[in-house]
């Protein structure tokens, strides 16, 4: 394997999106190398993951493929106990809003998306989306964060203070204050993403920088 981190990737991938934003948050420096999501991926990459997704994070001998397990691991690794606490209680908080981010909300989330920001890609969206479908994703998307917010608190951050919670998160839904959504009915969540939005790391790291 190459000397140093090398985060496999995709510009317009939030789960890249994570990763990157914690390497920015630790100031660590790595090589960034662009998978393409669609299409045909390198051969190689193959090898590397076996699902052929992105991320992958590879750091001398050892390779990550997924996006939550490399927030633990940099956290860990760089041994920053308050991004990622070692007790067992304040640890599971953050596994436990990992978990339902990506078992919950994300499916929830990108239903939507699908029909709203995605609804002119015919990779995502082969046809044009109904007004009731639209309409059935934003309600299950409020559902479920309407179980999210029950999970967070409302100063800002997931757990009280900032975590690798809240990079996941606001990685993942860094797309919804601009999604037709009436997101001021679910003010934790609406509270989190500006407070997290306004982090020099969440900037640099940002899809759209």
């Amino acid at each position: 394997m190459a000397d140093g981190l090398v985060l496999y990737g995709n510009r317009a991938s939030s789960n890249a999106y994570k990763a990157r934003f914690l390497l920015a948050e630790l100031g660590i420096a790595f090589r960034s190398v662009e998978i393409p999501l669609t299409g045909v991926k390198p051969g190689w990459y193959g090898d590397l993951h076996p699902f052929g997704t992105v991320p992958t994070l590879v750091d001398g001998d050892v390779v990550i493929v997924e996006s939550n397990t490399i927030l633990r691991y940099l956290a860990d690794r760089e041994g920053r106990d308050d991004l990622y606490p070692r007790t067992p209680a304040a640890r599971a908080r953050v596994d436990q809003l990992l978990d339902a981010l990506s078992l919950s909300l994300r499916p929830a989330l990108w239903e939507f998306e699908v029909r709203t920001h995605y609804a002119d890609d015919p990779h995502h969206s082969p046809r044009q989306p109904t007004p009731e479908e639209i309409a059935t994703a934003s309600e299950g998307l409020a559902e479920i964060l309407g179980g999210w917010e029950r999970l967070i608190e409302p100063d800002g951050y997931c757990t009280g203070t900032f975590s690798i919670a809240d990079i996941a998160a606001a990685a993942r839904m860094y797309l919804l204050p601009g999604l037709p959504f009436d997101l001021s009915r679910f003010p934790k969540t609406e509270r989190m993403l500006d407070v997290i939005g306004a982090r020099h790391a969440f900037r640099v790291a940002s899809p759209r920088g």
